[in-house]
């Protein structure tokens, strides 16, 4: 492999986290830059909640492009930001921020990484749809306010705890015909949404490796077969929930593409240029495909 070359003129991009070691952010972006034949590289920053607002005014005085923003910071981040985009303050967190000319701008590309991929690997919109998000975490609210401001007909939040999915729900009924739900298979009104939705996402981690065994959260034997079926987890690609809807006769997504697209999209908000969307995704597919065989 040949070694990054770094100038004075290289352009810096990264991601806070705590912990950020796990991150596929810097894969994908340094390979984006690379095929792009871009003079800039994107690192990791461990950033500790008591060091955040640090970091933030780093940003500016370092002259970094941008960067990223996961977990714990997505909300904490928004007071240290001189403007907020529309859809992430719909959202109320922001997992990317640009800096311009000394002003640094906030976006969640998360909800439009869904709708991408979405849109890029089903050829499908959320347009006119009924839609059923599973689950009422940050991942949820993100793509409900996508989903709304993209046209959705009608959406249910269905969450164990039902009064976080009326959270969700209250956020974006606004802008879509938004109704909770609770996640109980003895529930009519659940049983009967899960039968009309055309689209099915689920957000919650149920599924997740090393757990991938853990049966699906919701009955998909009352999911209709003409519908399509998501599931955000990327570990395993394929999981049980995905498994059960194809042997369904679902269509179905899986969830590497929405963290690719999300990135992607982000790519795009700091560098102003095109991002090269499939080497992104191939580049995170083929990690995931080593990673996955290694851990068996």
């Amino acid at each position: 492999m040949n070694p990054v070359k770094l100038t004075g003129k290289t352009k810096v991009a990264g991601v806070f986290g705590d912990p950020v070691e796990h991150s596929l952010s810097p894969l994908m972006h340094n390979a984006a830059y690379a095929s792009l034949g871009m003079d800039w590289v994107y690192v990791p920053f461990h950033v500790k909640a008591e060091a955040l607002a640090a970091a933030v005014q780093g940003v500016r005085a370092l002259g970094i492009a941008g960067v990223n923003v996961t977990v714990p910071h997505k909300v904490a981040v928004m007071e240290h930001l001189d403007e907020i985009d529309e859809e992430a303050r719909l959202i109320g967190a922001v997992n990317t921020v640009v800096h311009r000319e000394g002003r640094l701008l906030g976006y969640n590309t998360d909800g439009r990484g869904f709708l991408r991929s979405l849109e890029r690997e089903t050829g499908r919109t959320p347009r006119g749809a009924s839609v059923m998000i599973v689950g009422a975490g940050g991942a949820a609210l993100a793509i409900a306010a996508s989903l709304a401001l993209a046209g959705a007909r009608r959406l249910w939040v269905v969450n164990r705890t039902l009064e976080k999915a009326q959270a969700v729900a209250k956020r974006v009924a606004a802008r879509v015909l938004a109704r909770a739900l609770p996640l109980d298979e003895s529930d009519p009104a659940f049983r009967r949404a899960l039968r009309e939705a055309e689209i099915i996402i689920h957000t919650t981690s149920v599924g997740m490796y090393p757990h991938h065994d853990v049966p699906p959260v919701v009955p998909v034997e009352a999911i209709d077969p003409a519908a399509l079926v998501c599931d955000i987890v990327y570990r395993p690609r394929q999981t049980a929930l995905i498994r059960a809807a194809r042997e369904r006769g679902c269509a179905v997504l899986t969830g590497e593409g929405m963290l690719a697209f999300q990135g992607a999209i982000a790519f795009e908000l700091i560098t102003g240029h095109r991002a090269p969307e499939a080497l992104m995704l191939d580049t995170l597919r083929r990690h995931l495909a080593e990673t996955e065989c290694e851990s068996r």
